[in-house]
């Protein structure tokens, strides 16, 4: 993520100063905030992205799978304890990726992706969601960006990444690829950041 100020504005801009830090969950789980040194009250920063959905057969109906949905936003923690985060799946073969979730922990309520949603734009007026990337097409071979690399759309065409050749996308919510072998149309699964002072 590159804007950063989304969650800490910079000293002179009306919010703190201070190094920020991240921590990056990949798999689900539980985490102690406290062990990060985030205490009662804090302000922290949250970006999940949901598993990208699987990418439908080339050449026929010849799609990649929609990037995994995005939620980023800051909140204020209550009483600093465990939460418990989920890390959304990539869907496989034309099904939808999983929703990446976290709850507890001080988080006023739970927070979710829901799935990969089959529309390019935030789900309604929901606080917290931001683009997700849309898969190539046979009439537009280029797949949709998402943010900083992540819901990024599935591949169509020459270039079709998928989790057996390029495992190197993992947790980045990537759409599946569109391809003729089903075990490469699987999307990539999402991931789960926490930003904070």
């Amino acid at each position: 993520m590159s804007n950063f100020s989304t969650f800490f504005p910079v000293p002179g801009g009306g919010g703190g100063g201070g190094i920020l830090k991240q921590h990056t969950i990949t798999t689900s789980g539980t985490l102690d905030l406290t062990t990060l040194g985030i205490a009662d009250g804090n302000t922290i920063g949250l970006f999940l992205v949901g598993g990208g959905s699987g990418g439908s057969a080339y050449p026929q109906t010849s799609s990649g799978g929609q990037g995994g949905a995005i939620w980023r936003a800051s909140v204020t923690i209550g009483i600093a304890g465990t939460i418990t985060a989920s890390i959304g799946a990539g869907g496989s073969d034309t099904s939808n990726g999983g929703a990446t979730t976290i709850s507890g922990g001080g988080i006023p309520s739970s927070i979710s992706t829901g799935a990969s949603r089959k529309a390019n734009s935030p789900s309604g007026a929901t606080a917290g969601f931001v683009w997700n990337g849309g898969g190539a097409l046979l009439s537009n071979s280029s797949s949709q960006q998402g943010i900083d690399g992540y819901g990024i759309g599935g591949t169509y065409g020459s270039t079709n990444y998928n989790p057996v050749i390029n495992p190197e996308f993992t947790n980045t919510g990537r759409g599946g690829a569109s391809t003729s072998a089903s075990n490469t149309r699987v999307g990539y699964s999402g991931v789960l950041i926490i930003f904070y002072l």
